[in-house]
């Protein structure tokens, strides 16, 4: 019950911030809001114990959709991120597939506040990240342990910084950010090749609260970096071309790491 509490504490924290977040204050400071819409290319790999001791790698579709909110103090953004890949590894033929297929769900949301400036070209911003993670994995062609999953709630430090580029007589942004979580609920199943899902009594949410704990580095390690490059269009809306990489190592009684390269393209439109 304690570990219910905190995470419905840690998610109603995150909803409050963006509640409050939605209703400015009236100031003589002009605020910019964008709905944005992405389509981007996901490139994963992955090296999970409890499904087999090689690495696996893939491509997949990442949609995505997220709310911006800037001003000259603030900036944040809310993220709503699914990726669908299918896996294999070197070693797979016909006979042994070796597939997994991955359907990994982000919630993410960063609030940072502008520090002082270098000059009038480059903004620097700090602040903090609050990032939900599941990562839902399925290898078909196994008789046990075909249903793994990855959770992660985080809380973390975060930091950007933009550059402004004149390009084709356009005012365009140069940016870069770095996210650590630094203290994390986290989960995954607790056996190695036992069938567990495949039980009818099995209790999936359950297990998953059962399984978890509070940690930090000793147990998650975690870092999302991205790159980005913004180029006005007409009536203040915004394209947006982006990388990201985000690798993560969580360690229970297996280990998993993960990695992700995201290329993304994003169109913000002014509201």
């Amino acid at each position: 019950m304690k570990k219910v509490f905190l995470l419905c504490s840690s998610i109603g924290l995150v909803i409050s911030l963006m509640a409050q977040e939605s209703s400015f204050r009236r100031t003589n400071n002009p605020v910019m809001r964008y709905w944005a819409i992405s389509l981007g290319n996901s490139s994963q790999w992955m090296y999970d114990e409890a499904v087999s001791f090689v690495r696996y790698k893939g491509s997949g579709m990442a949609p995505a959709l997220g709310l911006i909110k800037e001003s000259d103090r603030k900036y944040r953004e809310f993220f709503f991120k699914p990726t669908f890949n299918t896996l294999s590894t070197d070693r797979s033929n016909e006979l042994r597939p070796m597939e997994v297929k991955t359907t990994r769900i982000l919630l993410d949301y960063m609030y940072l506040v502008k520090i002082r400036p270098w000059n009038d070209k480059i903004k620097l911003y700090a602040g903090a990240d609050f990032n939900w993670l599941f990562n839902l994995k399925r290898a078909e062609q196994l008789d046990n342990s075909q249903l793994l999953y990855d959770y992660s709630l985080s809380i973390g430090a975060a930091g950007k910084i933009d550059r402004s580029v004149r390009f084709k007589n356009r005012n365009c942004l140069a940016s870069a950010d770095l996210r650590l979580p630094l203290v994390a609920h986290i989960a995954r199943p607790q056996y190695l090749n036992r069938i567990e899902f495949i039980d009818p009594k099995n209790d999936f949410v359950g297990d998953l609260f059962r399984n978890s704990t509070l940690t930090s580095f000793n147990k998650y390690i975690r870092v999302i970096t991205g790159l980005s490059f913004t180029y006005p269009l007409f009536n203040k809306n915004v394209l947006k071309l982006g990388y990201s990489w985000d690798f993560y190592k969580m360690r229970t009684i297996n280990s998993v790491y993960s990695a992700e390269h995201l290329v993304s393209i994003s169109f913000l439109s002014n509201y």
